[in-house]
């Protein structure tokens, strides 16, 4: 938009110059007229008259009051003309600038920051992962030990269906009594006596399974409890996970508009640049002359119009002066006045084109995300050892044979 609006403005300021040289170039072609026609006067009447003396006045007059004005205004112009269409070259230059030292680098900084923070966020979760790795060593342990307790109590007392935990087969035979040779009193105290030992063993049984099944219990609680820890610190490496890979995408996504938003603006500078730079070309020139020699619409060739004018003006103000002075003008003299004369003032000057600047786009790798945690599997704790099956119960008293006396006859 810039360009577009600066060749605008260069177009009117062109109008402008135009108009001022044209202004000089009319008086300029006067001047050589009325000139010749004091000439033509003087060598008439052999002397400068008092009506030609005037009229040399005049001239001399309308060169310093009008065609030197002229020229060195049309010269300022010009010298405007180069210094606006530059400007805009120096433009684009800074504006180019400006986004590399602002919104780029605001942008760069923004970017490396997320990459820290992607950074310090992994390093939580592999910490937090560590400290979920050590939890699952510890669970596991628990659960062996609590599996090796439960399977304890199991073996003790595995309730297969039949009853009892355990059946005693007394080593003395069978207990009964013989009612011909004993009383029942007699048959009871001699089962009593048979008996006794029991009630100790059974005792320490007892002790040994309510210690099994303490030890199963304890350890059940300590295993679920820490199942339950695991589980709590896998939620949260996967949410230290899940913000991590939120960041990384953020990142990434502005990694992306920071290299895409780079060799745009990169590609903007390249088109302004040129374009100033052809508008500069086309105004300073030099450019086609006209079928005389001379003109052109650029400023090196006005430039070269402006100095042969004012050298043609300077010899015709000395040749009036002399006329003035001393009523005659000698060939001669005129090399000393083009010897005078000098157009250093009417030289333009014309700003050398500045380097371009290097265009900069970044180079933005994508970060990659975190994995989540995946449990490890483990031995089943809730129902330890039910995997192998149950022996079938001892048979633990035999049938006594009937004796022939007591068997029912039909």
């Amino acid at each position: 938009m810039r360009v577009l609006g600066f060749a605008t403005s260069c177009a009117a300021v062109s109008v402008t110059v135009e108009a001022s040289a044209k202004k000089a170039a009319s008086p300029v072609e006067s001047l050589r007229a009325e000139v010749e026609m004091v000439q033509k006067q003087i060598q008439h009447a052999g002397k400068v008259t008092p009506k030609v003396y005037e009229t040399v006045q005049k001239l001399l007059t309308m060169v310093t009051s009008i065609i030197e004005p002229a020229i060195e205004e049309s010269h300022a112009s010009d010298q405007m003309l180069v210094l606006t269409v530059f400007r805009e070259i120096i433009d684009c230059d800074a504006q180019y600038t400006k986004f590399l030292n602002g919104a780029l680098k605001q942008q760069q900084l923004a970017v490396e920051g997320g990459r820290g923070k992607v950074v310090i966020t992994t390093g939580e979760v592999d910490t937090a992962k560590e400290k979920y790795a050590k939890c699952l060593d510890d669970r596991d342990l628990l659960v062996r030990e609590n599996n090796t307790r439960c399977c304890a109590e199991y073996q003790m007392c595995p309730n297969g269906g039949y009853g009892d935990c355990e059946i005693v087969k007394l080593s003395q035979g069978y207990v009964g009594c013989n009612y011909r040779e004993r009383t029942g009193a007699e048959c009871y105290a001699h089962a009593e006596k048979l008996i006794a030992p029991l009630e100790s063993y059974f005792a320490e049984q007892d002790k040994k399974y309510e210690m099994a099944r303490h030890l199963c219990a304890q350890f059940k609680a300590s295993t679920e409890a820490k199942i339950k820890d695991c589980a709590a610190l896998q939620e949260a490496v996967n949410a230290q996970a899940h913000m991590v890979n939120e960041i990384s995408e953020q990142v990434n996504h502005g990694g992306i508009e920071l290299v895409e938003g780079a060799k745009g603006e990169c590609q903007q500078y390249k088109v302004c640049r040129n374009k100033a730079i052809t508008s500069y070309l086309e105004i300073v020139g030099p450019c086609e002359k006209d079928a005389y020699g001379a003109g052109g619409d650029c400023v090196k060739n006005r430039e070269e119009d402006r100095h042969s004018e004012w050298e043609a003006t300077q010899e015709i103000k000395c040749m009036l002066d002399h006329y003035c002075q001393g009523g005659k003008f000698e060939e001669d003299l005129l090399e000393q006045c083009k010897q005078s004369i000098t157009t250093f003032h009417l030289a333009i000057s014309y700003p050398t084109l500045p380097a371009s600047t290097p265009c900069e786009v970044p180079d933005c790798p994508s970060c990659p995300g975190c994995d989540e945690c995946i449990d490890r599997p483990y031995y089943q704790y809730q129902t330890p050892c039910y995997e192998t099956p149950v022996a079938d119960p001892p048979v633990c008293v035999e049938a006594p044979d009937c004796p022939g006396w007591c068997t029912s006859e039909e």
